[in-house]
């Protein structure tokens, strides 16, 4: 697959993706509820493990029964993604499911089984996926990906350095350099400086938008229009080399990108 043809076609995706891009909390709210408790326990330590593993904001809250799931959501409270095992003593996770779709609630659900025969009933309800006991993370870890990909993009990434906190749209960033000792944002309204080298920002930066091409640059992915040789042409005119010892790196990050956009 060549490169050239990918960024064309990133072209029509970062217009896609700036355009249409849903909106949501930066919190990723995950509520799991199984009737098992070890098995509850684990579902939960695992997604902490995967979101952990993806630097994605966070916070996961447990639930024995349906019943209690449904009592917190009638009391307000919200989620980005509801685990719900389908069998359960008292209401089934199939029967919450299919109430909160008939009640036009489209928060994502995945469903967690231990048998195939409730799959057909399913399909109504519009999960992200069925996953088999005993969970395999990587399939938990594929699924939640999924969801976060289509529904909860970050929209907003914070920066804590110099005793301030800075919370800047992704999609104002064209890319990062280092300079001076520290990380000069290129942005949508003009530059900003951080007392942070590039590495540090690095580790802050959504890595499924942001890449290092340069030893000197972090690129938003979403803001590549165009590629020439060893150049990146970017969506506000600026261009960006890709150092010899970063071009695997790139290719295979900006193709993983593409791919799931």
């Amino acid at each position: 697959m060549h490169l050239q043809r990918l960024l064309q076609k990133s072209r029509i995706f970062a217009t896609i993706l700036l355009t249409s891009k849903r909106m949501v909390s930066a919190l990723y709210r995950v509520a799991v509820c199984e009737d098992e408790a070890i098995l509850c326990a684990n579902l939960c330590a695992q997604c902490e493990s995967i979101l952990d593993k993806l630097k994605v904001e966070h916070r996961i809250t447990s639930f024995s029964s349906a019943e209690k799931l449904e009592n917190a959501l009638l009391a307000g409270e919200e989620f980005s993604l509801l685990c719900l095992d389908i069998l359960m003593g008292g209401k089934s996770g199939m029967k919450l499911a299919q109430e909160l779709r008939q009640r036009d609630d489209k928060t994502s659900i995945l469903f967690i089984t231990s048998s195939t025969e409730f799959l057909k009933d399913g399909y109504s309800v519009r999960p992200i996926q069925y996953l088999l006991k005993p969970v395999q993370a990587a399939e938990l870890e594929q699924a939640i990906t999924t969801d976060l990909r289509l529904y909860h993009r970050p929209s907003t990434v914070t920066f804590h350095a110099g005793g301030k906190t800075l919370v800047i749209p992704t999609e104002d960033i064209y890319y990062a350099e280092s300079r001076e000792h520290g990380t000069v944002l290129h942005m949508t309204h003009g530059e900003k400086f951080l007392p942070l080298s590039l590495s540090q920002t690095e580790e802050i930066l959504p890595d499924s938008l942001f890449c290092r091409c340069h030893n000197s640059f972090l690129v938003n992915l979403s803001h590549i229009c165009e590629e020439g040789g060893r150049t990146l042409y970017l969506t506000d005119g600026s261009d960006l080399a890709i150092g010899r010892r970063y071009m695997e790196h790139f290719q295979n990050q900006f193709v993983r990108y593409l791919n799931q956009n």
